[in-house]
């Protein structure tokens, strides 16, 4: 038998993380995927996503108050912020005990909440002053219709930047929810943008996975 790359693995991962359906099944599929997405995971397909989005927010965000990272995973983004201010103050929600039992590790967010964001949120403070978003709006994750809950926790004139895979966008009609929100005067545009998702454009051998739409908006207390 050929023992497989860890390149190989990392792809493999990957498609496994696109095929997820509900959230048990990320839950399942992440209990396994916490202990690799760092090593196998980010360092063998040049995983430089978190790295855009956060620098997106930084230079749109002022930095006063605190800031939730949604979908936090292991820290990626919390990592990324840190290195741009390390007075950031940053809470972390997703849905996978596993991950965030990574993130906890790293010791650069305040809190964490275990939360399924396709139900209604419930205890989670509601006056951030920006939230950030890089690798949970994709396949079998998060959809468009999440975006208007998660303006629920938000201070008025937040900033938000979401990183969404930009096959997704295009595909779920992330555009159609966010102009309804900028027409109901709920969301003010800021900028909108794509960057590469891995360094290398053959990393991981799919097209589809190569780019992401990175949408900041502020929000408009109605």
């Amino acid at each position: 038998m050929i023992k497989k790359s860890k390149k190989d693995e990392a792809i493999l991962l990957l498609k496994g993380a696109y095929t997820l359906k509900t959230p048990e099944d990320s839950v399942i599929y992440y209990k396994g995927f916490s202990k690799l997405y760092d090593t196998t995971y980010v360092e063998e397909l040049a995983y430089i996503y978190p790295k855009g989005v956060a620098l997106e927010l930084f230079n749109n965000y002022d930095g006063n108050g605190n800031i939730c990272d949604i979908g936090c995973g292991t820290g990626l983004v919390g990592e990324e912020l840190y290195s741009l201010n390390s007075n950031f103050v940053i809470d972390g929600i997703d849905i996978s005990p596993d991950m965030i039992s990574v993130a906890k590790e790293k010791n650069l967010y305040r809190n964490f909440y275990e939360i399924d964001l396709t139900q209604p949120i419930l205890d989670v403070p509601n006056n951030y002053s920006a939230l950030i978003s890089s690798g949970t709006f994709t396949h079998g994750h998060l959809g468009p219709e999440v975006l208007v809950s998660l303006l629920s926790i938000c201070k008025e004139d937040a900033v938000l930047t979401i990183g969404i895979n930009a096959l997704y966008y295009h595909k779920k009609g992330f555009e159609k929810v966010l102009k309804k929100l900028e027409l109901e005067n709920k969301i003010r545009m800021i900028k909108v943008s794509s960057i590469p998702i891995y360094s290398s454009k053959d990393k991981t051998q799919n097209e589809e996975n190569q780019l992401a739409i990175i949408c900041t908006f502020s929000k408009i207390n109605s």
